[in-house]
This record gives C-alpha cells, sequence and structure tokens, in this order.
C-alpha cells in the first residue's frame, strides 16, 4: 500500500517522540550518513544542539559503530564529553540510525524493542535507500539488520 511521505515522516516524528518519552528521554533522533532526519523535541536546548551536531560531524562513525564492535575493531570514544546521559544507538542495515540519549539505555532498549521495530518498519518506507545494506544487499535477500548499542557514562 502506497503511504505519502508526508504520513511517513509524521509516524517517524510521533514513534521518536514516543521512544523519548518511553525512555524519560531528553533527546532523540533519527539520522543517516548526510543529516539529521528527524528529532525530539523540535526546539532543541544548547547540550541538545550539541548532541545533533555530533550526530551531523560524526553519522558515519556511528554508523559502522555496530560492525566495528564485533569485529573488534579499536574505537575511540565519541561520547566521552557526555557525562549526563547514557545513549541507546540503533543502526538499521548500517544506512540510518537512532539515537537516544536517556538516564537508563539498557531499560530502554528492553522497553523499546516492539516500537522500535515499528519505527525501522517506518523508515525503511520512507527512503528505500536505507533497504539495502553496506553490502548492496537488500530486503529480497533477507530481513533488515537492526543492531543496538548501550552506550554507558564515562567511568568517572
Amino acid at each position: 500500500m502506497f503511504e505519502s511521505a508526508e504520513r511517513l515522516r509524521r509516524d517517524v516524528a510521533e514513534m521518536l517522540e514516543a521512544l523519548r518519552a518511553l525512555g524519560g528521554s531528553r533527546f532523540a533522533a533519527v539520522f543517516d550518513a548526510k543529516a539529521v532526519v528527524a528529532q525530539s523535541p523540535d526546539q532543541a536546548t544548547q547540550a541538545e544542539s550539541d548532541l545533533r551536531r555530533l550526530l551531523e560531524s560524526q553519522a558515519d562513525s556511528l554508523l559502522r559503530l555496530p560492525a566495528a564492535l564485533s569485529a573488534g575493531d579499536e574505537l575511540r570514544d565519541l561520547f566521552g564529553d557526555w557525562s549526563d546521559d547514557e545513549f541507546l544507538l540503533a543502526i538499521v542495515n548500517g544506512r540510518v540510525g537512532v539515537l537516544v540519549a536517556c538516564a537508563d539505555a539498557a531499560r530502554l532498549e528492553v522497553a523499546c524493542e516492539r516500537l522500535l521495530h515499528a519505527l525501522v518498519d517506518r523508515l525503511l518506507r520512507l527512503d528505500p535507500a536505507w533497504r539495502i545494506d553496506e553490502k548492496g544487499r537488500g530486503l529480497f535477500f533477507g530481513s533488515p539488520r537492526l543492531d543496538t548499542v548501550v552506550i554507558p557514562r564515562p567511568a568517572t
């Protein structure tokens, strides 16, 4: 069934807001390698604007993070300056990501499973390019790959 891009964007925004509320989070965003696609809340404080800039400047590194962790690659700490938050990072097919800044990312990872899968469905409908993984495989060869990473607060 055909759904308008406007409807899909509205669904993504509503699900992102629900994800933020579920985690008691102050910021959540959807991003790809080029830009931040959606964020909640729409009006950002200075700290939230800083997180958005982090997403925009480090999108490629963030999208590759699950694969790098799986391969045991040495990683630099992209979140070392963020001592007030934990982060839940969800990456779909290595192409699009969801980042949530919250107090308890491990709890949110468990609590949001169904919501996250619904959000992935809407994202894949919104931009067909996200259906293809970094190796060029698409949905005809399997289901989308969803990787989640919990990023705890830095040790003090």
